[in-house]
């Protein structure tokens, strides 16, 4: 069996808006889940260790809370880059709309002229 291949020219596909492809909103995303991770972390094996609980039972929970914080870091650092990159992107086709009426207008004045 011969495989063929398409050699149709294929659409471009769409841009599509993503937090993952955000310059910015990747790099922060990391470095929120990442001080989440370490703020759980810390704040449970400091408060397991005052309440007198044995060293390995406090670490282990240390870790459960760190993966817990990491998580739940994501999930509010993918929250609010959502609306950030929305809004971004809502300000980009106002500034858009506007160049484009601004040309229409110019281009009106000149054939009037």
């Amino acid at each position: 069996m011969s495989r063929k291949k398409d050699k149709s020219p294929a659409a471009p596909a769409p841009k599509a808006v993503s937090v993952a492809a955000h310059p910015r909103a990747r790099a922060s995303v990391r470095r929120i889940r990442a001080w989440t991770a370490l703020a759980a972390f810390g704040i449970v094996l400091m408060l397991s260790l005052s309440a007198s609980v044995p060293g390995q039972e406090a670490v282990l929970r240390a870790v459960v809370a760190g993966l817990i914080g990491n998580l739940a870091g994501w999930a509010c650092a993918l929250a609010v880059w959502r609306q950030l990159v929305l809004a971004e992107v809502r300000v980009a086709e106002d500034a858009r709309r506007e160049r484009m009426r601004a040309r229409a207008e110019s281009a009106a004045a000149e054939s009037a002229a």
